[in-house]
C-alpha cells in the first residue's frame, strides 16, 4: 500500500515523551546498513523528482549518517553539501512553541493565560482562546490548508483592506506584524476552544505576536535565547531581501515539470513558517533539547507529551509536534510544505531528518515526504499502522460490520476538488486518494471509526451518515457525492 505523509516534521532523543521518561533502545545502526542507505536514496529521489536533499540519521546521540545528494540549484547545477541551509516551513513551528515554553519556564506567561492578556485587541468571539489552544491547534481558529475542512476561512482581513493599504503591502513584498494582525482580526471561530482539534497556521501566528510582546522582539528572542546558545550558526530567520550563503534553492512540479516554489513574501514575524536551517544545526538543536542546557524536564515534556481537550481527550499534537503511538511504537515527527520532515523513533533511539527542495505549491502534488517514511523502513523500524494499533483514544481494531461498510462505499470529493474512492478489493474495504499518493486498507475500530493500514501515522475516518462525508483526523473532509454497490 502507499503511504503518505502531511504537515510533519520531529525531535528527539534524550528524555521523556508523553509525560514518561524515555528509555531509549539502542538500535546501533551498522556502517553497511547506512551505505547501503545510498541506493535507496538515490532511487527515491528519481521516483520522487526531488532536485536535492540532506540527510541526516541520529542514532541514540550520535549523528551517524549526514550526506548531501542532488542539487541545491538547477540553473547552474549546483550541488547540496553538508551544510546547505533549506526553508523548513511547518517546521518552524518548533521554534516557537519552545521560544512559548521557555518564556513559561521564566515565569512570563503561563499556557493558561488567555490570549487577551497578551492582545488589547481580541475580538470578544476570542476570548476563550488561551495560550495552550493556540499551542495544541484546538483554539477553534480556521487554517490555510485544506480549505476544506473549515467552515470559516483564515486571514479574512485581506479581503476588507483597502487597495491603499493592499498596494504599499505589494510594493515592498513584506507584511508587517501590524499588518499581519489586521489580516487575521476578523477570522470567525469553526468552535468553541478546547472543544475539537484542527492545525492551525492562525493560531501559530498569535503565539509568534505572544512572543513579541512578552519578549520585546520575536527575531532576536529566537535567535538570542535558542539559536545562539545551541551554537545553531547557520540557522536564521525570514529575510527575502538578505542575501545567504549556502541557501538552497525551491522548487515544486508542475505537468510533471520542475518549476520555481516561489515563496517570495516577507513577514516580520513569520512564526508559522519562517525558519531556515541544515542537518547540522539540527543536530545541535536536538542536543540543546535534551539537555539541561535550555529547558527543565518539566518544559521537555510539555513540548513532546499530547495536548487535550476540553473532555480531556487527548489529541495527536505537542508543542509544535505531532505526537503519536503506531502499534504502541511512540512516532513523533512534523514537516513542512517546501519538502522537510523530521521522524523521531524513541524507542528505538532513532532520528532521521531528510530536507529536501522540493515542496508543494498549488500545483502537482509532490512526494518529497515520503523520502522520511523509506529511511525508516529501510532501517528497520515499525511505523506502520497494523490490526494491532491502538488509537491515541484507545479504539481497537474489530471485526468488520457489514452496515458500517456499506455506509461508507461511494465516491467522494473535497471542496478543493480533492476525490477519493472506498470501494472492496478481493472483499477487503479500501480507501485511495490519488492526489494523496494514498490506497490504504480500512479497519473497523470500536469506536465506529475507521483505521488506514499501512500508513505511516495515524489516519483514522470518521462518517457522518447525516452529511454524507468522511471527515479525517488530518484536517480534511470528504463530501459522498456517488454510491456504489457492495460485492
Amino acid at each position: 500500500m502507499n503511504k503518505i505523509k502531511f504537515f510533519i516534521l520531529t525531535l528527539f532523543t534524550g528524555s521523556l515523551i508523553f509525560g514518561n521518561t524515555l528509555g531509549l533502545r539502542a538500535q546501533s545502526i551498522s556502517h553497511s546498513m547506512l551505505d547501503r542507505l545510498d541506493s535507496l536514496v538515490e532511487t527515491s529521489m528519481k521516483n520522487y523528482q526531488i532536485p536535492g536533499m540532506v540527510l541526516g540519521i541520529i542514532d541514540g546521540q550520535e549523528l551517524v549518517k549526514l550526506s548531501p545528494y542532488g542539487f541545491v540549484d538547477l540553473q547552474f547545477a549546483v550541488p547540496t553539501n553538508d551544510s546547505t541551509v533549506f526553508e523548513l516551513a511547518s517546521l518552524s513551528k518548533q521554534f516557537t512553541a519552545a521560544a512559548i515554553i521557555l518564556l513559561q519556564q521564566r515565569g512570563e506567561l503561563s499556557l493558561d493565560d488567555n490570549l487577551s492578556k497578551y492582545l488589547p485587541n481580541c475580538p470578544k468571539n476570542w476570548e476563550s482562546i488561551k495560550i495552550k489552544h493556540l499551542l495544541w491547534h484546538t483554539s477553534g481558529l480556521p487554517g490555510m490548508f485544506p480549505r476544506d475542512s473549515f467552515t470559516n476561512q483564515a486571514f479574512t482581513g485581506y479581503a476588507k483592506m483597502s487597495s491603499v493599504e493592499l498596494d504599499a503591502m505589494m510594493q515592498v513584498n513584506n507584511v508587517s506584524k501590524e499588518m499581519a494582525l489586521k489580516s487575521i482580526l476578523t477570522d470567525e471561530l469553526d468552535f468553541e476552544p478546547g472543544e475539537k482539534h484542527h492545525y492551525s497556521d492562525v493560531g501559530y501566528l498569535l503565539l509568534g505576536l505572544v512572543v513579541d510582546t512578552v519578549a520585546g522582539n520575536y527575531r532576536s528572542f529566537l535567535e538570542k535565547e535558542l539559536f545562539q546558545p545551541s551554537g545553531m550558526t547557520h540557522t536564521y530567520i525570514l529575510d527575502q531581501e538578505k542575501i545567504f550563503q549556502n541557501q538552497s534553492r525551491g522548487y515544486s512540479l508542475k505537468n510533471g515539470e520542475w518549476i520555481n516554489i516561489q515563496r517570495t513574501w516577507d513577514y516580520e514575524i513569520p512564526s508559522f513558517f519562517g525558519v531556515f536551517s541544515n542537518v547540522v544545526d539540527l543536530y545541535k538543536w536536538h542536543q540543546a533539547l535534551f539537555s539541561d542546557q535550555l529547558f527543565t524536564k518539566e518544559s521537555r515534556d510539555l513540548l513532546f507529551s499530547q495536548g487535550y481537550l476540553n473532555d480531556g481527550t487527548r489529541v495527536n499534537y505537542g508543542g509544535g509536534w505531532n505526537v503519536e503511538q503506531v502499534n504502541g511504537v511512540r512516532y513523533i515527527y512534523h514537516g513542512g510544505v517546501t519538502g522537510v520532515i523530521w521522524i523521531m523513533l524513541p524507542d528505538y533511539g532513532v532520528s532521521v531528518i531528510a530536507l529536501t527542495n522540493l515542496g508543494y505549491n498549488g500545483n502537482d502534488y509532490v512526494r518529497s515526504l515520503m523520502m522520511g517514511t523509506d529511511i525508516v523502513r529501510f532501517l528497520g523500524m515499525e511505523e506502520l499502522a497494523n490490526r494491532n494499533h491502538i488509537s491515541s483514544n484507545g479504539a481497537k481494531v474489530i471485526k468488520t460490520k457489514k452496515k458500517a461498510l456499506k455506509q461508507i462505499i461511494g465516491n467522494y470529493i473535497t471542496l478543493g476538488e480533492i476525490t477519493a474512492k472506498v470501494y472492496l478489493e478481493d472483499g477487503v474495504p479500501i480507501f485511495d486518494c490519488p492526489a494523496q499518493g494514498m490506497k490504504s486498507e480500512l479497519a473497523l475500530l470500536d469506536n465506529g471509526k475507521w483505521l488506514l493500514l499501512g500508513v505511516s501515522m495515524e489516519y483514522i475516518l470518521e462518517y457522518d451518515a447525516v452529511k454524507a462525508e468522511l471527515r479525517s483526523n488530518l484536517f480534511r473532509t470528504f463530501k459522498k457525492i456517488e454510491s456504489t454497490k457492495t460485492e
